[in-house]
């Protein structure tokens, strides 16, 4: 596997996103009918791909029916339909089925890829706010759900047959079961839960809360690896933990800091078959993948709404069992071992699939390809080069420059620096670039910023 350099990070963010399909075109980027002939690989050509980014998904529409341009999902996608995925987090896929926790609608999607159909887990309303899935290989499911304040268990036919957890007054977070017991991340005693699975009753607890660098601040969601080791992840401490099969604490992984090395706001986490770590990082929008020894091999994903990047990223999970329905997305001659799934709480693909693997690469077609440099990306200008190639070179530019403006403003929108959102998003609108539904949503976030500035100085917009 490849091992990049933290150098190497912020240029590469330009040079991959330049490299991405259909930014012009009509083809559905990142939707299941990628275009093929324009893989996007990571990391990029002309380097060895370890991955390759094969469909996503975001409802009912995505298992068969037409979707807008690529432009416009390239921009800023579209307009949430009633039969789709809102704000994803939880994953979870069984034979064909993929299990989607949308925590805007506040149910559990169900999109069948074989019979091409979009529904939901369950009309029962004590399931109040699900956030997390674990399917057993059964096909029995267990949700996580804060608001209840319980787990909620499903069999293989999707019928509710218990509910754990009630009496203990938790916050399910995560849940993942090993063996006999369910092991839950509590958001309100910042500790893993243990419950017996078969009659709910606390069987222990693993970790501590508090402020030490072996306590817990703000904890988020856990797997387990081969090894029956819990990897629980510290969305404030910026760290994973690893604890051992009896519960103790072996090692913490990973720091706080913006190197691409190093984390901000880990969320998902997953463990291959090979012992490497799988985690996505909220902040930084990517996934990154460690060894054994908590090394950084690779990471990708970076930020945007192109075909294989992330936008506001929360789970990862790897599937080995239906490898086959995703291997007609794939460069011809790819061998793919396993799948990696990645939610995405924004932008138009909301689940994005990727295959891990060993991909051919004709070297003959790659040679001209640009080799990221190891420096941080220009701002957005228009070069002499790109005013020699024509106006279309030039309005291709400037639709790239009006799509990573629309990502910044984004960021400055969840951070609450209005004054800075409000000038990109009234700027992007400006442009012209974006189609009419999501002009009517900057619109809307206009009029929430301008509510939120009045009320904060006192005065009417």
């Amino acid at each position: 596997m490849w091992i990049y350099n933290p150098c190497f990070y912020r240029g590469l963010a330009l040079v991959v996103a330049l490299l991405m399909p259909c930014v012009s075109g009509g083809c559905r980027a990142g939707k299941t009918a990628p275009d093929i002939a324009n893989p996007v690989f990571f990391p990029p050509l002309p380097e060895q791909p370890r991955l390759q980014f094969l469909a996503s998904f975001s409802g009912a529409a995505d298992l068969g029916a037409p979707g807008p341009s690529g432009f416009e999902r390239f921009v800023l996608g579209d307009a949430e339909p009633q039969d789709g995925i809102t704000t994803p987090y939880g994953l979870g896929i069984f034979e064909g089925k993929l299990y989607v926790c949308d925590v805007g609608r506040r149910r559990v999607a169900v999109l069948d890829l074989k019979n091409r159909s979009f529904g939901y887990l369950t009309d029962d309303r004590r399931l109040m706010n699900p956030v997390n899935i674990h399917v057993q290989n059964d096909g029995t499911k267990y949700v996580a759900d804060p608001t209840a304040g319980a787990v909620f268990v499903f069999d293989r036919s999707d019928t509710l047959r218990a509910i754990l957890g009630k009496e203990l007054k938790i916050n399910p977070i995560d849940v993942v079961v090993r063996g006999p017991y369910c092991y839950v991340t509590d958001f309100a005693s910042n500790q893993v839960v243990v419950l017996d699975k078969a009659t709910g009753v606390e069987a222990g607890r693993i970790g501590d809360a508090g402020d030490g660098e072996q306590q817990f601040k703000l904890i988020s969601d856990l797997t387990f690896g081969p090894k029956d080791h819990l990897y629980v992840t510290d969305k404030l401490k910026a760290k994973v933990f690893e604890f051992d099969g009896s519960g103790g604490l072996i090692r913490t992984l990973g720091r706080l800091g913006d190197n691409i090395d190093e984390l901000v706001r880990p969320k998902g986490v997953a463990v291959d078959r090979n012992g490497r770590l799988w985690v996505v990082d909220a902040s930084t929008e990517v996934a990154k993948i460690y060894d054994e020894q908590g090394r950084l091999l690779l990471f990708f994903g970076l930020p945007g709404n192109a075909p294989g990047m992330m936008n506001l990223p929360a789970k990862i999970v790897l599937d080995y069992d239906n490898v086959g329905l995703f291997e007609r997305y794939a460069v011809r001659g790819a061998k793919i071992e396993f799948l990696a799934l990645v939610s995405n709480q924004y932008g138009p693909n909301k689940v994005s699939v990727y295959g891990f693997g060993r991909f051919p690469v004709d070297r003959s077609q790659t040679a001209a390809r640009p080799v990221p440099q190891a420096q941080a990306a220009p701002a957005p200008t228009v070069s002499p080069e790109t005013r020699r190639r024509g106006p279309g070179a030039q309005e291709s530019q400037r639709a790239e420059e009006i799509a990573q403006l629309y990502y910044r403003s984004m960021a400055f929108y969840r951070a609450g620096r209005l004054s800075e959102a409000r000038a990109g998003f009234v700027e992007v609108i400006d442009s012209g670039l974006i189609p009419p539904p999501m002009r009517e949503t900057l619109e809307g976030y206009l009029q929430d910023i301008d509510s939120r500035l009045s009320r904060e100085s006192g005065t009417r917009p």
